[in-house]
């Protein structure tokens, strides 16, 4: 682990991404604002969307025929019966006896390792109650969707569809940009909370910096708010090319799982970490709990509250919205091989 160099980093190259369901849109973000240099980090990280023309919504999930974009507009069951087909390679999710499509009209086919993953979306869908369906009802259906219409476009080789959901290479150039700003690399001012906040991220952060070193085989960059001020980072060459090598060697299942984490928790360690816990299932190594993870994610969120309070509606809220989003990825992410 080293400081960062004394540099102005270039300007991020935004790529354009796409989620499988603007349905699914996840809950507003915290209004207290975190410290003026995490702000800034973020700013850098987080992508920007071109703009549609007003009145129209051109959103891929709003414009296919799936099922979950009809229950997006009728906020209805329009089903009896949620089953699956279990075929030779695949678990096929059914409503009615018919396939249950994604945005981009392909089934929603659950590979066999994941057996368990098909059964909780499953249990998704039969527990939506008529009228009472919110937007973020469907979290692991969500995720399971763009990780089929990823892997058949890419599969098929169909330039369309890819321009739509992104192309493997594109995502993974986004998620870099995540880990010069990383949650976990932005170190507060030692006066900050009488040094509670960061004596907490010296003792959370600083080992688990070390095992994505180790990983990598490379050192990560820093930012010591009392050292550097109101900066950029920039990961070392040889980190990114590292931290490349790691994401091309993905699955697609994994990949959106990672990418879930990414852009809620600002954080690329965090969804790096979402996946090593599931490699440790049935190996003697004690994994990081997702409770753990989240809590890293959130160390100054918890600071903040815990000196001027709650805001309601809004701490209360990111408190569980943040822990949906990585539960749920790591269950999409779950394999029985592992």
């Amino acid at each position: 682990m080293k400081e960062a160099p004394h540099q102005t980093p270039p300007p991020p190259t935004t790529v354009y991404q796409t989620t499988p369901f603007k349905m699914l849109k996840t809950l507003v973000p915290s209004r207290v604002a975190a410290h003026p240099l995490r702000a800034f980090a973020r700013t850098l990280a987080t992508p920007s969307v071109p703009s549609a023309p007003l009145g129209r919504d051109t959103t891929i999930e709003h414009n296919t025929i799936s099922e979950s974009n009809k229950l997006s507009k009728t906020l209805k069951k329009f089903w009896k019966t949620v089953g699956i087909e279990n075929t030779d390679t695949h678990y096929e999710l059914q409503l009615d006896g018919k396939p249950l499509r994604t945005p981009l009209g392909n089934k929603l086919a659950i590979p066999k390792e994941r057996r368990q993953l098909a059964h909780l979306i499953q249990h998704e869908w039969a527990s939506l109650a008529s009228l009472t369906i919110q937007t973020h009802s469907l979290p692991l259906t969500s995720l399971a969707s763009r990780a089929v219409d990823l892997e058949t476009s890419a599969a098929t080789g169909n330039s369309d569809n890819m321009s739509k959901v992104g192309k493997k290479e594109d995502i993974i150039e986004m998620l870099l940009r995540y880990l010069d700003t990383d949650t976990l690399l932005v170190f507060s001012p030692k006066h900050e909370f009488e040094g509670a906040l960061r004596e907490a991220q010296e003792e959370k952060y600083r080992p688990i910096i070390k095992e994505i070193e180790e990983m990598f085989g490379a050192e990560l960059t820093y930012l010591d708010s009392d050292r550097d001020g109101l900066r950029g980072n920039v990961q070392p060459a040889e980190t990114r090319d590292k931290a490349r090598e790691w994401l091309l060697n993905l699955n697609y299942w994994d990949l959106v799982a990672l990418e879930k984490v990414t852009l809620h928790a600002k954080s690329l360690i965090c969804g790096i970490l979402v996946l090593r816990a599931k490699s440790y299932v049935g190996k003697n190594v004690e994994p990081r709990t997702l409770e753990e993870i989240a809590q890293a994610a959130t160390l100054e969120v918890i600071y903040q509250t815990e000196k001027w309070g709650e805001v309601e509606d809004t701490h209360d809220v990111d408190y569980q919205d943040i822990r949906r989003n990585i539960n749920s990825a790591a269950i999409l992410a779950f394999t029985e091989r592992e």
